[in-house]
């Protein structure tokens, strides 16, 4: 995406270096990054602004960083998640809808080439409320769980056993390739142990954004209690549940388990298409002040 952009655009360019807290893989992954560092850097050169900052800051962080690329009047910006903590990108999203500067928002996904066997991360945080997305009242109806399914469940397997008996619906990535077919049906297969039989398996491209917001939409319909989301699947998806979650009403809530050490090979590579092109999935979601979604 660094690549296409900086041939493609004239305009400042900021880049986030997030460090996670020291572990184990700290020099590994500062090596790492260093390098993609120097990429970027020569890239962009002078266009360049880089902004440090902890994976575990308080939500001012990400909100005066929003405040500082949103300060310039009928701004076109497009945001990379690709390499983005969800944390940190469903935050700096609200944050630039709302905002009265940005007159165009397109968010951008690369689909790496795959995920490697076993542990991606570790130690992760319990569960609580994303920054942005905490429910602000409590409704009386039937409370329903909506769970997008990925490769892991961190911390959040307690979390649903406490919601046991209310209603579920899982979003599953469609068509997951191998091995991730195989690692996301264990994942729901543990997740919905117990339920009913009759819980909802909505199966969506995990790159459909779109489709998956409008399903969102549609469960809103059709309850009257409180709504908690929990996004352990694709980022897409997971961008879905922040872009529904204005619409579920104050009794609705994006949960999550923040893991506090990634693995340094966690993905590798970039997805291409039979002409050597990289599978990047772009999704407006505001253009000309006008929002899509």
């Amino acid at each position: 995406m660094a690549d296409w952009l900086s041939k493609n655009s004239t305009n400042n360019q900021f880049c986030l270096k997030i460090s996670d807290p020291e572990n184990r893989f700290t020099s590994q992954v500062l090596s790492s990054t260093n390098d993609h560092e120097k990429i970027i850097k020569n890239l962009f050169g002078a266009r360049l602004d880089l902004i440090n900052a902890e994976l575990l800051s308080e939500p001012s962080v990400w909100y005066n960083f929003s405040h500082l690329v949103g300060a310039t009047p009928d701004l076109s910006l497009m945001l990379d998640i690709s390499g983005m903590p969800k944390r940190v990108f469903l935050f700096l999203v609200k944050q630039f809808l709302s905002s009265k500067n940005v007159k165009d928002l397109v968010v951008c996904y690369t689909r790496p080439e795959g995920y490697k066997e076993g542990q991606l991360t570790e130690d992760a945080l319990p569960p609580s409320p994303i920054p942005g997305f905490s429910r602000i009242s409590n409704y009386i109806g039937d409370p329903t769980t909506i769970v997008s399914v990925g490769y892991m469940a961190f911390n959040l397997g307690d979390l649903l056993e406490q919601q046991r008996g209310r209603t579920a619906k899982f979003l599953f990535p469609f068509p997951p390739g191998s091995p991730g077919f195989r690692r996301s049906w264990r994942l729901l297969h543990d997740l919905s142990q117990g339920m009913d039989l009759q819980t909802e398996i909505k199966r969506i491209n995990s790159m459909d954004m779109f489709s998956a917001l409008d399903w969102l939409k549609d469960i809103k319909q059709g309850t009257s209690g409180n709504i908690d989301m929990i996004p352990i699947g694709p980022k897409p998806h997971a961008l879905a549940m922040g872009l529904a979650f204005p619409f579920m009403g104050d009794s609705a809530e994006i949960s999550y388990s923040q893991p506090r050490l990634y693995h340094p090979d966690y993905s590798f590579g970039i997805l291409k298409d039979e002409f050597g092109n990289a599978d990047i999935t772009a999704y407006c979601l505001r253009r000309d002040f006008v929002n899509f979604v």
